[in-house]
Parts: structure tokens; sequence; C-alpha cells
């Protein structure tokens, strides 16, 4: 007997054209008729939206048109399933064992975003977070909490003269990527981003540091200026899927720009798809009134919980608490061993994506009922806890 089909079609013409089958949103139909009117197999959807295609666009192959779907998955059930990879909190756990997860990012002028990102690791539930950043912010993050482990690795041109012989500029580059990537192999997720500033000497330790985690398969988290980094040079990360890109609206604009995606006359999935599908590998969070999450293949979104308040720092704390549910994945992966009996049968990521907007939405929802217009970031660090006590608290 035919598989029956579970996608959803974003081409109306595809509903139109299967309403015989199916009802217009792709699903088999119900009404009774002969059993083989009744299943619609993945092949036959597939072959319909072909058609589709080339009824609304005859000049241009079929084979070249993108078949983009999104999971029909209701928010409750995704939070089952993001309940589902959350480690049991036990007396028999040892350190790291709920996740360590680094922050890449904080110069001297911002400290700011990666202590948020940070803390928020650590309030979410991961055991260790670490921070590497300049030393022109590495005692002032210090400062805000002794519970980060911060290093003062990245090399800030101010630091240095002007006319620094190129020598001597590549010893410190070497130095500082050495002492980097001597701590990265410990971590299950590492954010890359926030705070980073615009300096070239930092960027250039970075990109080298970003070709590294490539090569050595370590799963990322990309926000801010490391979105900066990766929009200016694409390689790093196209067809890469262990990294998740979290851009927000401006960023997503650049990202479009650099990717040649018009973005007129486009409806906001088919803009998160065909940017997804263009860097071929890594994962798109665009945020938003509801966060949409995409590889290109599937979508879904993130809808419950957020605020009418958007402070500075809130996309800081969702990163964080991505990085950290990410975390998590990955040791729920180790153990259990068979990708196809991944909860609700989505991507590893794409769950991770989903379970941190959620935390976050949830923590902003909170906080926002208190302190409405003057919430600033801080505040939805506070309700973390309380975020994730509210959904996974039967696990603690």
């Amino acid at each position: 007997m035919p598989r029956t089909c579970t996608i959803l079609s974003r081409t109306s013409t595809f509903g139109l054209l299967c309403r015989r089958t199916c009802s217009p949103r792709g699903y088999a139909t119900q009404a009774p008729r002969p059993l083989a009117s009744l299943l619609l197999t993945r092949r036959d959807c597939l072959s319909a939206l072909q058609a589709a295609v080339r009824f609304r666009n005859p000049t241009k192959p079929a084979q070249h048109q993108a078949v983009s779907t999104m999971a029909h998955h209701s928010q409750e059930a995704l939070g089952k399933f993001s309940y589902e990879v959350v480690p049991q909190l036990s007396s028999e756990l040892s350190k790291g064992m709920s996740g360590k997860v680094a922050t890449i990012g904080g110069c001297r002028e911002y400290t700011g975003a990666p202590y948020f990102a940070s803390i928020t690791c650590l309030r979410v539930g991961a055991d260790l977070s670490h921070c590497f950043c300049t030393s022109g912010a590495a005692t002032v993050i210090k400062s805000y909490s002794p519970e980060l482990i911060v290093h003062p690795y990245l090399p800030d041109s101010t630091d240095y003269d002007d006319d620094l012989a190129e020598d001597k500029k590549q010893k410190i580059f070497d130095k500082s990527l050495g002492a980097i990537k001597h701590w990265l192999e410990r971590f299950d997720t590492i954010i890359i981003g926030p705070g980073l500033g615009r300096d070239e000497m930092v960027h250039h330790v970075v990109i080298e540091a970003i070709k590294w985690m490539r090569e050595n398969n370590k799963h990322m988290v990309l926000d801010a200026d490391g979105l900066y980094i990766v929009t200016k040079n694409l390689d790093l990360i196209k067809g890469y899927k262990n990294a998740i890109l979290t851009p927000n609206k401006a960023e997503f604009g650049r990202l479009a720009k650099q990717l040649d995606v018009d973005l007129e006359d486009k409806d906001r999935q088919d803009q998160l798809e065909q940017i997804a599908k263009k860097l071929e590998g890594p994962l798109v969070v665009q945020k938003g009134a509801k966060d949409g999450i995409s590889d290109g293949t599937t979508t879904i979104y993130c809808e419950g919980g957020g605020s009418k308040r958007r402070a500075g720092g809130q996309g800081d704390v969702m990163t964080g608490a991505i990085a950290t549910h990410l975390a998590w994945i990955l040791t729920y992966q180790e153990r259990a061993n068979d990708p196809s009996k991944f909860p609700g049968g989505l991507p590893p990521l794409m769950l991770a994506a989903w379970g941190g907007c959620h935390i976050a939405r949830v923590a902003a929802e909170l906080s926002f009922a208190i302190h409405k217009r003057s919430m600033v970031a801080g505040d939805v660090i506070d309700k973390l806890g309380e975020a994730v006590d509210k959904l996974y608290g039967s696990k603690t």
C-alpha cells in the first residue's frame, strides 16, 4: 500500500490540480471513493506539483523548480517533541553532561551582547558557559558575573601600532587562533557574533576559527556580527549543515541581497525558504512576531509567547537559548543513535531552534507582564528559570 502524503504545498495551483484526489492543502481526501483515489503518495504529489509549475510558468523546466514544504505539527506537538530532548536532572549527572557552550564575541565597545548570550546558556540549563573576547572586554564581562569563564584571546587592532609589520601581525593571529582552538574542541555548541564589532584583526581570527570548526564538524549558532562576517564570506557556511543562522530583519535583508534573493512580491515563508535553499545546508531562523525556521526543504514556526516590547539584547537571549537546546539535542542524538526516531521526524537542528525560540519567547512574555514598556533584556533573563520550569518542570 502506498504511503500517504504528509506534506503541505506552497503552490496554490497544486491544490487546484489535485483537488480530485486530495484537499487544496495537500492532505489525502477522506471522501468515500475507491481505495486508489483515497491515498496519495509523495511521488504523486511531486508529479502534480511539477505539472502545476509547468502550468504556471511553461518557459521554465519543472525539474529546476524546488518543492517547499511546511511541517504541519501544531505548536503543542512541537512543544512535546522539544520536551523529549531535554535532559532529566539527576544527582547522577556530572558537570558538562547538560551542555558546554562557548560564545565568541565581545570587544571594548560591546560587552552586553556576549554577556546576554553566555549567561542565558546557564540560566536555561547548560552546565558551562565560556566567552572568548578581546582583552578590552574581558574584565568588564567578568565583572557582570563570576559564573562565566572569560578568555581574552581575540586580538584588537587598537592595542597595536598602525604600522605593525605583517610578520608580527601573523604571529599575533597564530597565537590567538591556537589559544582558541585549544578550547573549542571541548564544547558542544559555539555561538559566534554577539558584540564582536567590526575590527579587522578580530574578524581575521574569527574567520579562521569558523574554518577550523567546519573542518571539525562543530555545531555553531551565528548571530549579529557573526552574520556580518559570513554574509561577506558565504563560502564559510554555504553547504554546511551544522550551522544555525539567526538574522533579524536588517540582517535578513543583507543576507538576501548577498544571495541575490529578491524580497519583493514574496510572502515571508517564500523569502525564508529561498534564502535557506541558496545556503544549501545551514538552518535559518527568521526572527519576528512569529519566528520562522527553515532548512529550505521544511519550514516550521514558533508562535507562542513573546512580547510587544522589542528591547536590545533579546536576540542575544534567543541565541543563547538555541545554543543550549542544540547542546541538549546532540546529547539526545548520541543516546538515540537513530535520526529516523527523532521526535516528530524533524531535523535535529530544527527542533533545537524551535525549542530555543520557545524558551526565549515564554521568558519575554513573563517579563513583559511585569515590566511592560520598561522591559529590558536583563528582565527577560531573570525570567528564563521560570520559563524553563513552566515548560520542562517535571524534568527537574
